[in-house]
């Protein structure tokens, strides 16, 4: 053991190993319902590592610290800014108003508590669960006219501070989030009505139950046989696709077999009893239809044709800040449905009231010639990629990083964003502009996982 110790303090780029397998392990372990999570248990197992007298190199901290915070910001930039626009202010208020309340209350506690500089910056960043704080801390106490040993004690004890107070930052809001909130807000009860309340409202009648899980498919080709007397002497496809239309089934005829013959889809092509047609939608509306149309086939000559998945980056801003329903009726969309919806990496409910942003990614299924018209509509194409534009990443924290290390005085104490800081900066509007032109900058999502 002591001889594995040795090594850890020899070569402290295996220590980081060591805290990074140990706390992912840690964090998926459960009991009961608790987890601490990566994030937390990465922290803490740190903590832990540190204890054995482990040394790592300023740089190497400084290096994976840029690209976290230059990571976080890219990720929410297309929202942060759009929050600033007028329709945003109330939030921004809100943001204002919390970001005194997390500044007081924890400087409050630590002259209380008789915190040093050092213990109090690590429980405002802990608290708070603000990572830049460690950064802009450092750099702050590093321009301190102090002695070097008690800077190295004040910047030492930052990141312990922080690892400890994480826990609550994190599973201590999310206690009084889903035990106090509700009792605020009027129990239970009423949470759950409300909540009720507003799927309805922002579109989810209109599936009625869907019945399917994140597991499951959620836009699907099924074929029928025609049954139903509603089809009569003949009705075209494109009256088949109104009716369903406007009982809010919004599903599309994308293969036609008549008399053991495929045919392609014309809208005016008639539909009579006995032929098989192949409908696509989401689920939730393809559900229920074998009991209306007719039973459902399962015919592999009719079921097999490519159907396409395309991410489409909303650019446009003819469809930025529109409904999924008016994006729905669009003439371009016929026979492409919205298979989901992410925005910063999240995803958004697909609800006929979801209000798409610039920015977002929307990922769109059907026949390849429908979806990449549909596609070119809307914004760029996002084609799925492993490669990080390097150029993009490295230019952005070096801006960021001199503009952070812009200073100014006052009163002798020197006051800036710090290089950590800046690389935050740099990230939002990085991150904004790859919304505006996506052309360049990408940078996949595995990469973000920070």
């Amino acid at each position: 053991m002591e001889w594995i110790i040795n090594q850890l303090r020899v070569h402290p780029e295996l220590a980081i190993f060591l805290t990074l397998f140990a706390g992912f392990w840690l964090g998926r372990l459960k009991i009961g319902k608790f987890s601490l999570g990566t994030v937390t248990s990465v922290l803490l197992v740190g903590v832990l590592v540190g204890q054995l007298n482990i040394t790592v190199d300023g740089p190497m901290k400084a290096v994976f610290f840029l690209l976290f915070l230059f990571a976080v910001g890219y990720k929410v930039g297309p929202q942060f800014f759009r929050g600033l626009k007028k329709d945003g202010l109330p939030q921004v208020g809100f943001a204002v108003l919390m970001c005194i309340v997390s500044l007081v209350a924890p400087w409050i506690l630590a002259k209380i508590m008789g915190y040093h500089v050092g213990e109090a910056a690590g429980l405002l960043a802990g608290s708070q669960t603000i990572s830049a704080v460690i950064g802009v801390a450092s750099d702050t106490i590093n321009q301190m006219g102090i002695s070097d040993a008690q800077k190295a004690t004040f910047i030492n004890a930052i990141p312990v501070a922080y690892a400890v107070t994480y826990i609550f930052g994190t599973a201590g809001s999310a206690w009084i989030l889903a035990s106090l909130g509700p009792k605020m807000l009027g129990g239970l009860d009423k949470v759950k009505a409300d909540c009720k309340e507003l799927e309805a409202q922002m579109g989810t009648s209109e599936a009625d139950e869907p019945g399917f899980s994140p597991a499951l498919r959620p836009v699907v080709f099924r074929a029928y046989k025609i049954t139903n007397e509603w089809f009569g002497k003949g009705k075209k496809v494109s009256e088949l696709e109104t009716y369903l239309c406007k009982n809010d089934k919004r599903l599309f005829v994308e293969r036609i077999r008549q008399r053991g013959v495929v045919k392609d889809v014309d809208p005016n092509l008639i539909l009579r009893k006995n032929d098989e047609v192949v409908l696509s939608g989401r689920r939730e509306f393809v559900i229920g239809e074998e009991d209306w149309i007719g039973p459902e086939v399962i015919d592999a000559q009719l079921l097999d044709f490519p159907a396409e998945t395309l991410p489409v980056m909303v650019t446009h801003r003819t469809f930025a800040g529109e409904t999924v329903a008016k994006i729905r009726a669009q003439k371009f969309m016929h026979g492409v449905s919205i298979r989901n919806i992410k925005r910063a990496g999240v995803n958004v409910p697909v609800l006929s009231k979801t209000v798409v942003d610039s920015g977002d990614i929307l990922e769109l299924t059907g026949l390849k010639h429908e979806v990449e018209s549909a596609a070119k509509q809307m914004g760029y194409i996002d084609r799925p990629t492993n490669q990080t534009d390097m150029i993009f990443v490295g230019l952005g924290i070096l801006l960021g990083g001199l503009f952070g290390a812009l200073a100014i005085h006052l009163g002798g104490i020197p006051i800036s964003l710090s290089t950590s800081g800046g690389a935050l900066i740099a990230g939002l509007l990085f991150g904004w502009l790859r919304s505006k032109h996506p052309t360049f900058g990408g940078i996949p999502e595995p990469s973000l996982w920070v």
